[in-house]
């Protein structure tokens, strides 16, 4: 056990600190518990636990985590991740395999809840500029050229055409949503007032003022006002 961070004895059977990291950068832990003549090695429900503080679907969750079990050769009981493991000799590869797919049904899981809010996201954005903008001047999922010379998506683009345009990306409070809608908005030749990160769920306090280095943060309840305002000096 020397090769992990940390053990120590709970009513599980003992726990093991890996180097394996959930989304939340917080590390693996397994259970390790003696059963019969062999082991038995779970993660504790972690991944689980973990995705189901990113979004409450069972369906997506429960996907990832079996998936994860079968790329491992392992398999789920219950909520856990689990592996049997009938010699000590096999007992560090039975850890690792199970943290890996622990970690795997989580980052998995978090992405595809993530894209399905963010979609949903999007949706009510739509709903909302189709209030206040004619179709014709709202461009919807567009590539445009950045600066670098590389592409930079945008979920919606008002008055393409115009000499002015306005880029709208919806974000989320995930570290890869904020990161590449940064990019996007970085990249991207246009005085930052006409450039909107939309969010409706609470982005933590240094990613919002990351973006608002580039773009103006605005909560979905106030995107009507703001989009009004940016369409009038059009």
């Amino acid at each position: 056990m020397a090769d992990f961070a940390g053990c120590e004895e709970t009513p599980e059977g003992a726990r093991i600190a890996t180097h394996c990291l959930y989304p939340s950068f917080e590390h693996v832990r397994v259970f390790v518990a003696r059963l019969g003549d062999g082991y038995t090695v779970h993660d504790g429900a972690g991944a689980y636990n973990t995705s189901w503080l990113h979004g409450r679907d069972e369906d997506i969750i429960g996907k990832a985590i079996n998936e994860a079990a079968d790329r491992f050769h392992i398999y789920v009981a219950g909520k856990a991740i689990a592996a049997r493991v009938n010699s000590i000799d096999w007992l560090t590869s039975g850890i690792l395999s199970v943290a890996n797919a622990s970690s795997l049904a989580a980052h998995d899981a978090v992405d595809r809840i993530v894209a399905v809010q963010e979609e949903a996201l999007i949706d009510r954005i739509d709903k909302t500029l189709s209030d206040i903008i004619p179709r014709k001047y709202v461009s919807r999922n567009v590539n445009i050229k950045g600066i670098s010379g590389g592409p930079r998506h945008f979920d919606f683009v008002l008055a393409r055409e115009s000499p002015q345009p306005t880029y709208i990306n919806s974000v989320s409070p995930r570290r890869n949503s904020v990161n590449a809608k940064f990019v996007a908005f970085s990249d991207t030749a246009a005085d930052r007032r006409f450039k909107l990160a939309v969010h409706d769920r609470e982005l933590d306090t240094g990613d919002t003022v990351l973006l608002q280095q580039v773009a103006d943060v605005v909560p979905l309840s106030s995107l009507q006002a703001g989009a009004q305002r940016i369409w009038m000096n059009h």
